[in-house]
């Protein structure tokens, strides 16, 4: 049986003299308004499907490593491990590209940074699939891929936040890519006024470490006024995991401060040699307190303490100048 031709009825039959001879490897002369629409249309859109779903070898020389990162633990960390799995057993799952805004012929990878950096080192083309992507869809695409394999530590999350907040993305879509509400990110926000980045980076993802005590130890951070490099600024041990450097810079955040050493107070005395009162300085302040505060000099100083500071000023000035004269400026 003849297999029924699946473009009739849609395209205009004509009579075998009125058909135009066609030259090999010509355009189809089919009207535009039936190819872009009805079967033909049906059939390219499921191939152009195909080849966006299908996975391609793509030479990882043209895939620039771009983006947003996700990760606090640097790419050569056990890579050696994983190249070695994909060299025996080869690439099992693909990752995801996005072709360069702005460079022809090339790609930007959207998740999978790990596997395209083992088969760099091995000399092997990469297993992809190309999609088209704006930069939100790729966020969104980053985020949700992570959220389904291993997934990133909360303070990872935050740090990304960040970075998608400080990139001009909206609250939804941070929320959407990390997959949190607007609480969540709240309290990831507070964590990361309270840790600048650098210290973050110097304790690592942390795992084991749940949002709830990086958002407690934030609390208190922030309650103290304290500046957090100058807890725990020695080197961490080698042997230490992010998790048990955590523990460490927590430790030392309750460790109480070491007692400072009071100034010593100077005692003034008046001329006849009886005492005026001290002088004390601590952390910039000077503190003055009368040896009696009932004295005619502590009321005449309480009724006039402009003047009073004000005459001692034009003691110091005169004091530097005579210093500063050539007269007394010794010759180097």
């Amino acid at each position: 049986m003849a297999r029924k031709n699946m473009f009739e009825g849609i395209a205009p039959t004509r009579s075998e003299a009125d058909t135009p001879k066609t030259v090999p490897g010509a355009a189809s002369s089919m009207p535009e308004v039936f190819q872009s629409s009805g079967p033909v249309a049906a059939i390219r859109n499921d191939l152009r499907t195909l080849g966006s779903r299908s996975v391609q070898e793509i030479n990882p020389d043209l895939v620039e490593d771009t983006g947003l990162k996700d990760r606090l633990a640097p790419l050569d960390e056990d890579l050696a491990a994983l190249r070695d799995s994909i060299d025996r057993h080869g690439q099992q799952v693909p990752i995801l590209l996005r072709p360069h805004p702005q460079l022809s012929g090339r790609y930007q990878v959207v998740y999978g940074r790990r596997r395209l950096a083992a088969l760099r080192s091995l000399g092997k083309p990469v297993k992809a699939l190309i999609r088209t992507l704006s930069d939100e869809e790729a966020v969104l695409a980053q985020g949700q891929e992570n959220n389904l394999r291993k997934d990133p530590s909360f303070i990872e999350k935050a740090l990304f936040a960040g970075d998608l907040e400080e990139a001009g993305y909206s609250a939804k879509v941070v929320q959407d890519a990390l997959n949190v509400n607007r609480s969540h990110t709240s309290h990831m926000r507070k964590v990361r006024e309270a840790f600048p980045r650098d210290v973050i980076e110097r304790i690592g993802a942390a795992p084991s470490v749940g949002w709830k005590r990086w958002y407690d130890l934030a609390t208190r951070v922030l309650a103290q006024g304290v500046d957090a490099r100058e807890i725990h600024p020695a080197p961490f041990a080698a042997e230490l995991s992010s998790d048990q450097r955590f523990e460490a810079w927590a430790k030392a955040l309750q460790s109480p401060s070491k007692p400072r050493t009071p100034a010593e107070p100077l005692t003034v005395p008046a001329p006849d040699g009886s005492p005026l009162g001290t002088v004390t300085l601590r952390k910039g302040a000077v503190t003055f307190q009368p040896a009696a505060p009932d004295s005619a000099f502590a009321a005449w100083l309480s009724r006039h303490p402009a003047e009073a500071l004000a005459q001692l000023y034009q003691g110091f000035l005169a004091r530097t100048e005579s210093d500063d004269s050539p007269a007394t400026t010794k010759e180097h």
